[in-house]
């Protein structure tokens, strides 16, 4: 990938075919659901593959009769009916193509939708071989995003990073770039994905019943199909999260694991004493005794024993029913808790006072060197 070569999504609007997703049967979702919940997006991206044409689309529930009534085209070319792989966040439509098409058209009742295709070849070429970190993110501050990438370099060997922003408003995707570059990412890769992120649907007595939050699981496998299949190891967790290893690189450590998998649990970080705000990973030196755990985040080696498996926010689809069992002691995750911008999750810095200092937390944070670009 060309410094000038900035990844698209390929995608379209159900709003366009004069139809919408709605909630599974029997499922509400909160007032602000118009906001949150997707019931536009048809597919979000479609690449070709080595003689597939690969369609990433939110749930299709209730729009299953779509794929079965309308015709799709790869350019001007009727083509026969998708396969259709279900996941539990996402379904993907396999469509044979024997050599790459410029479009994608699909038609129905008399209205059509049309997106352009990307490339595996040359999306997946830049990462080959490389760690990678894949995050997403929204209006999370540009030092933020600068001191993750800066302390993964440093401290893990962090060689590229696979960014996805979700439709930010305080700046854009120059910015990101220009912030992981001074981070010390050579050419990293940011897409807008401005994609409504989801909600936990209810039934009529308000209790939670569904999740519909399509979109992280859904960019997560676009990853991993799209870019990341030929690197090295790839780390999936949030900018607000700092890895840990006892020894070594989590990349070097994830290549010699006979699975190419190592789950990471997760830990709380809280700010120093006297620190209010302005708040930086640095700052997060103390913990909380019997502190309750975070859910688990993970790095995976994309080409390993388990290539094959679906990725999720917080493990992969072979170990979903059993991988919180899992409680790794020699590596991890430090969740700094001031390192927010959601309004679902804020830092009282009057709320607690049986704060200790973590030594080895502080240790570490002392042996980065914050201001450094390590790509000079």
């Amino acid at each position: 990938m060309t410094q000038e070569h900035y990844p698209i999504f390929a995608s379209s609007s159900l709003t366009e075919l004069g139809l919408r997703r709605e909630m599974k049967p029997g499922h509400v979702g909160p007032d602000y659901t118009e906001h949150v919940y997707d019931y536009d997006t048809f597919w979000y991206d479609a690449f070709w593959d080595r003689g597939n044409l690969v369609v990433f689309c939110p749930k299709l529930f209730g729009l299953y009769h779509l794929i079965r009534e309308g015709q799709f085209y790869l350019d001007e070319d009727k083509v026969g009916k998708p396969r259709l792989k279900s996941h539990e966040f996402y379904d993907v439509l396999f469509i044979r193509a024997s050599k790459k098409p410029q479009t994608l058209r699909f038609e129905w009742g008399g209205s059509s939708v049309e997106s352009p295709v990307n490339s595996v070849q040359q999306d997946s070429a830049p990462h080959t071989g490389k760690n990678v970190a894949v995050t997403l993110s929204r209006d999370n501050d540009l030092t933020w995003i600068e001191d993750f990438a800066r302390y993964h370099c440093q401290m893990h060997g962090l060689e590229k990073m696979l960014f996805f922003d979700n439709a930010s408003t305080q700046y854009g995707l120059d910015d990101i770039r220009e912030a992981l570059r001074r981070g010390g990412i050579h050419n990293p890769t940011v897409l807008s994905a401005p994609f409504r992120y989801g909600v936990v649907s209810q039934d009529r007595k308000g209790k939670t019943r569904f999740n519909t939050m399509f979109l992280q699981t859904s960019l997560l496998n676009i990853a991993r199909l799209r870019f990341l299949s030929g690197a090295r190891a790839v780390l999936q967790c949030d900018i607000d999260e700092l890895v840990w290893c006892k020894s070594g690189s989590i990349f070097d450590l994830t290549q010699k694991r006979p699975t190419g998998f190592v789950r990471l649990g997760v830990e709380w970080r809280y700010p120093a004493a006297g620190c209010t705000e302005n708040f930086r990973h640095s700052d997060h030196i103390r913990k909380i005794a019997d502190d309750k755990l975070c859910r688990a985040k993970y790095c995976i080696a994309p080409s390993g024993p388990l290539w094959f498996t679906s990725w999720h926010v917080h493990t992969i689809g072979l170990l979903k029913s059993r991988g919180s069992l899992i409680t790794p002691k020699s590596n991890g995750i430090w969740h700094c808790k001031a390192i927010t911008s959601s309004a679902w999750r804020s830092y009282d810095t009057n709320a607690r006072s049986n704060y200790d200092i973590a030594p080895e937390t502080q240790a570490a944070l002392d042996h980065v060197n914050w201001s450094k670009n390590p790509a000079g």
